[in-house]
């Protein structure tokens, strides 16, 4: 009975963390590529392209030029959000279906690499349109910045990796001692 017990659980265990799998997939996509702000920052600015925008000290005539970019790019960003969107769906439809078929949930996920490559792609337009507004110098301090906040994501993997390791270890348990 205990096997089957066992077994019972690990099926239910399974399907709750496919179904938690799926929708954090579902939720990353309804927010968009970037996370919650999208691609064009955390409050609806461009800080998503171009990191560090705001700390730039813009003149009032870049910060026009800046908008007019994205505003330009809007309609094409919505479109690509709202494609993310739905490779994403149609992907974790394939994973979760009752039935598994490797071909189907192959091609959802080359469909939602062509979607997050033609995403690159967009993005990297309006990086460099937005890019030839700044002066050398604000390049120059852009380039420190994206340095520093990578610098600071590596700092926050190894200690996440550092309390994983220590979780580890504490759940550890020494063999016992073999009788003699």
């Amino acid at each position: 009975m205990t096997k089957r017990w066992k077994m019972a659980t690990g099926a239910i265990l399974g399907v709750a963390l496919l179904a938690g799998t799926g929708a954090a997939v579902v939720a990353a996509g309804d927010q968009g590529p970037g996370g919650p702000g999208g691609m064009m920052g955390r409050r609806g600015g461009p800080g998503g392209i171009v990191p560090g925008l705001r700390g730039l000290d813009l003149t009032d005539a870049q910060r026009e030029q800046v908008k007019a970019t994205m505003d330009a790019h809007k309609a094409t960003f919505d479109a690509q959000r709202d494609k993310l969107v739905a490779a994403h769906k149609a992907l974790n439809e394939a994973v979760t279906a009752g039935t598994f078929d490797e071909a189907t949930v192959r091609q959802k996920a080359a469909d939602l690499a062509a979607v997050e490559a033609d995403g690159a792609v967009l993005r990297a337009k309006v990086h460099s349109e937005v890019w030839a507004l700044l002066t050398p110098e604000q390049q120059t301090k852009a380039k420190a910045l994206l340095t520093e906040r990578a610098e600071r994501a590596g700092q926050m993997r190894e200690r996440f990796e550092a309390r994983r390791d220590q979780r580890g270890r504490r759940g550890e348990r020494t063999p016992r001692p073999q009788g003699d």
